[in-house]
């Protein structure tokens, strides 16, 4: 309807685009047209092509009354009969035979097609003296509501793009008894018009002769292109996402040749095409394209008969060519900071700098210099490292060179703080920020008409992986050349064949400007690069990289070098130690010893999940913290040990109803376990030495538990985890940063990422940690991060419980888990220094270095 549409009371032509700003959006939701208008021309008619083909496809109608000079003796004759109809022939065709260009002509092909399909009526307007120079329009959309506009635009091409035109519009739903006079007056005048019932105004319908002509210009479809009139050829065109060849000429000369049968044939949907129609696979990359292109110029030339190629074919081509050979080179001398870079690289520097207010470090100017010449790139920086802020440089360069007019971001909900933080930080009044954030409407619909209607002016819009699924149509319609897209946290989008692949790599396509974010980019198989590279080069996949499946799920000494050396060029990486970022303190352990209840329940989990090594290490855990949650299904807490081990684990469905009483007595009995006690411990001291702390832990049990504990010694605690609403988050968060708490107990899974806790807070406890390395490194980089000065300390406490196993022998599963997580650390950051991307442990190689001395 006409009501949700964000509409202007004027519109000028120094002031507005009135085709895109006012005709295009009304005409999209208008099931009724009318318009008197005192001057009309050909190029008028093609303005008018383009915003009328949905307002056509719909079935609607547009009536036009259009005026030619006459005299009082001409309007006199005129009445009587036709003795002057042979004049106002030659000038109404005068006026249609304006020059026109090529473009011009299609799009007056556009309206001459819609004419005669009956959805545009033109008459004229004669007067005895003057010209008829009314100049109003109404507009009905399917629920009634009307939109009258009156003013000095004319349809003619100047009204559009030279004279200084502008008009009103009166809504009726919006509209007083005073100013809904004004629509109905409006209505009835055009009515009498339109049935020749105005005084003094004679109306008729375009002469004959004068209709045919305009008619002529119509080829029996919508014509977007010059090209597409030419006749005797074929046209190779891209159209609806398929690429389709229009056969003009003897159709056999391309179906019974050869160069059908062993060139083409492949690439040919068969069901789709047709005898003067050939249709081909949607699946093509435009390199394919490229090739279908080179065989048809080959053919053509070889047997004498025309083939033209469409700009739109040509433009999308252009829009997705990257050049991947030549790109690989320049990337390579971008991180190499070769001579023949350097004055580009300080034109670039020099621009972002006077773009942002808070200034980049030099090696994150390079990072950014890199993404933006690149066009599609990775950023592996290390977590808080300031990949926002490098991103946010590429986007400085961009807009301030009039290539990109906003950032569309795709992430985690919990990056959105960051991203309108470092926005603000960045920018302040140079650029103002104007949000759109996709979780600010709750209801489908809400996004969707957002989306749709509230997007146009917007320089940052943030959605979530999660909220692709159902607004996919709305969001490829906002993706275009002029958008910089941002997949931040992406190794988010892990699985092949995922649906958040599938939807990432569907916005990608339509992406000029592509940059992929990670500082976790494999953590346990070069498999996971796949969706990474299918969404910054799925064109090119290939034909450059070309590596199976199984190459990246089991490569061979000889493929770790080959896919390391393929990558290399097409991704960034910084660490904390480039940045300048103090290192943070040597880890504190704090051990606590099981006691003798806590040691004979560990010993009937070994037995009871002796088979199930995930099952036991998150029952473990429970036991650690809390032995009650024994009692209870894993299934009901599922959210709480999600990606546990990098992956999602074989969890069996257990029912317990099979403990004996007497173990049963032997869990409730013991109401806090010595771990507890030390967190709360530690915590106490903490805070003693007025320092705030954040606790991270795994279970919600835990959160609520040593919530309420320390509120109940007198601290403030803020807790959030995977169901407290975004507005709550930002709230506590916000509390937290003011230093109006002293204790903050989250989970990884719910706030390991893209939150900046560093001005805070530098002390950080582990309660309970998994297997997950992508976890570990996002916790700690909340307070150890970019923006540390260089006397500042960053300390975090493992806490490790220790139990006793038949052998009189300790085992600690949080000193394994640690021990395991540092060395995958370590591997990581060293093939940081190698400048190439690590391949880590499989999570079944994990579980098994876990238990791998304990006599289960």
């Amino acid at each position: 309807m006409f009501s949700e549409l964000n509409l202007r009371s004027t519109y000028s032509t120094y002031e507005n685009d009135i085709g895109a700003e006012f005709y295009v959006p009304v005409l999209s939701k208008c099931t009724h047209y009318d318009r008197a208008s005192a001057y009309f021309s050909a190029k008028a008619l093609a303005n008018y092509a383009k915003g009328l083909e949905l307002f056509a496809s719909n079935g609607h109608k547009f009536r036009l009354i259009v005026s030619s000079e006459i005299g009082e003796d001409d309007y006199n004759e005129i009445i009587h009969g036709y003795q002057l109809r042979e004049k106002l022939k030659n000038d109404m065709l005068g006026r249609l035979n304006e020059q026109l260009s090529a473009e011009e002509e299609a799009n007056i092909s556009n309206l001459a097609y819609l004419i005669s399909i009956g959805t545009i009526d033109i008459k004229m307007a004669f007067t005895k003296k003057g010209i008829f120079h009314d100049k109003f329009g109404i507009m009905k959309d399917f629920a009634g509501n009307i939109i009258c506009f009156r003013g000095s635009n004319n349809e003619t091409d100047a009204a559009f793009h030279a004279n200084y035109e502008a008009f009103d519009i009166t809504c009726s739903w919006l509209a007083s008894a005073f100013d809904y006079s004004k629509i109905t007056k409006s209505i009835e005048s055009f009515n009498n018009l339109w049935e020749n019932r105005a005084n003094d105004v004679y109306v008729c319908d375009v002469d004959e002769v004068v209709y045919k002509r305009i008619l002529e210009f119509s080829k029996g479809e919508i014509i977007f292109e010059p090209v597409l009139l030419k006749e005797n050829c074929l046209i190779l065109d891209h159209k609806n996402n398929y690429l389709e060849l229009n056969i003009k000429i003897d159709p056999s000369i391309i179906w019974n040749n050869q160069i059908y049968k062993l060139r083409l044939k492949r690439y040919i949907d068969s069901e789709l095409s047709k005898h003067g129609r050939i249709v081909f696979k949607k699946q093509l990359t435009y390199p394919i394209y490229k090739k279908i292109i080179n065989i048809l110029q080959v053919d053509a030339q070889k047997r004498g008969y025309a083939f033209y190629v469409t700009n739109r074919l040509h433009t999308y081509i252009k829009d997705r060519e990257l050049n991947i050979k030549e790109r690989a080179n320049v990337g390579l001398a971008i991180k190499q900071q070769a001579p023949d870079i350097c004055e580009r690289f300080n034109k670039y520097k020099n621009i972002v700098d006077n773009e942002m207010v808070r200034k980049l470090r030099e090696k994150q100017v390079w990072d950014s210099f890199y993404m933006c010449i690149m066009r599609k790139a990775a950023n592996f920086s290390v977590p808080g490292s300031g990949k926002t802020s490098s991103v946010l440089g590429v986007y400085a360069y961009l807009n301030q060179q009039k290539l990109v007019d906003k950032i569309i971001m795709v992430g985690p909900k919990n990056s959105f703080g960051s991203w309108v933080d470092e926005f603000s930080l960045c920018f302040e009044s140079r650029k103002h920020l104007k949000l759109f954030n996709v979780q600010e409407y709750k209801l489908l619909e809400q996004k969707k008409n957002a989306l749709l209607y509230d997007t146009k002016d917007k320089n940052l819009l943030l959605f979530n992986y999660e909220s692709l699924n159902s607004i996919m149509g709305e969001i490829k319609r906002i993706v275009d050349k002029r958008t910089l897209l941002v997949f931040d946290e992406v190794h988010k989008v892990k699985a092949i064949d995922g649906l958040r692949a599938e939807h990432a790599l569907e916005i990608s396509k339509l992406s000029y400007y592509t940059i992929a974010m990670t500082g976790t980019p494999i953590p346990n198989s070069y498999a996971d690069i796949k969706n990474l590279l299918e969404i910054l080069y799925h064109d090119e996949y290939d034909e450059y990289f070309g590596f199976s499946e199984e190459q990246l799920k089991n490569p061979t000494d000889v493929d770790i070098v080959e896919i390391n050396n393929r990558i290399q060029p097409f991704f960034c990486r910084t660490t904390k130690g480039q940045l300048a970022v103090p290192n943070a303190n040597d880890d504190i352990i704090i051990t606590t010893v099981a006691s003798e209840y806590e040691n004979r329940i560990f010993h009937i989990l070994l037995l009871k999940y002796a088979k199930n090594k995930l099952t036991l290490i998150i029952r473990l855990l429970q036991l650690e913290s809390n032995p009650q949650m024994l009692l209870r299904s894993l299934e009901d807490n599922g959210e709480d040990y999600s990606d546990i081990l990098d992956t999602y684990g074989d969890i069996d469905d257990i029912d317990f109803k099979d403990y004996s009483s007497e173990i049963v007595t032997l869990i409730n009995s013991i109401e806090k376990t010595r771990k507890f006690n030390a967190c709360i411990e530690q915590t106490l001291k903490l805070n003693f030495q007025n320092e705030p702390v954040i606790i991270w832990c795994i279970f919600i049990d835990s959160i609520l538990k040593l919530s309420s504990e320390l509120q109940s010694k007198g601290l403030r605690v803020g807790s959030i985890y995977g169901s407290i609403e975004p507005k709550e988050r930002e709230l506590i968060l916000k509390l937290f940063k003011e230093k109006k708490l002293d204790v903050l107990i989250t989970n990884p899974h719910t706030l390991a990422e893209s939150v900046s806790l560093h001005s805070a807070c530098h002390n950080a406890i582990y309660y309970e940690y998994s297997y997950n390395l992508v976890h570990l490194l996002q916790s700690k980089d909340r307070i150890h991060r970019l923006g540390l000065p260089d006397n500042q300390y960053t300390q975090y406490y493992y806490l490790q419980n220790e139990f006793l196993t038949r052998d009189n022998e300790v085992f600690s599963l949080d000193k394994k888990i640690y021990e395991r997580l540092h060395e995958k650390e370590r591997i990581m950051l060293q093939a940081i220094e190698n400048n190439k991307l690590e391949q880590l442990n499989s999570v079944e190689e994990d579980i098994e270095l876990i238990f791998k001395d304990l006599n289960v």
